[in-house]
């Protein structure tokens, strides 16, 4: 008798599960995360390195960087910035750092560049 309400019980309780497994099917499906662009994958991985700060640059004409603007954008950055990313074809630069820009590399880059701030909360 025991050994038959043993079996019962489990029998029941796997009749449950597979009743309940088609509700959650029916209801509400887990979306998918569309497909990330290379742009926002390079700024995923910039983020995945846990910096503090980060920036990215683009040209105001919206051109691709060439050697006087990389010379030009690290002279106006901490120098201990050790992550760069050019991106989109070279039309941007992700720059990853823990060490704050002042206010005078922001100036001084924002003379030259667009800079949007993807990091600190700061613009």
């Amino acid at each position: 008798m025991l050994l038959l309400m043993l079996a019962a019980s489990l029998f029941c309780g796997c009749a449950r599960t597979a009743k309940e497994e088609p509700d959650t099917a029916q209801g509400a499906t887990t979306p998918r995360p569309s497909p990330k662009t290379p742009f926002e994958q390079d700024v995923q991985y910039v983020r995945d390195g846990q910096f503090a700060y980060i920036f990215v640059f683009s040209r105001k004409d919206g051109g691709v960087f060439d050697k006087d603007d990389v010379d030009y954008l690290k002279a106006n950055s901490p120098s201990q910035t050790n992550q760069w990313i050019k991106t989109e074809e070279g039309r941007r630069v992700i720059a990853g750092t823990n060490f704050e820009f002042t206010p005078e590399n922001l100036d001084a880059l924002r003379k030259r560049f667009n800079v949007e701030d993807y990091g600190s909360g700061k613009q």
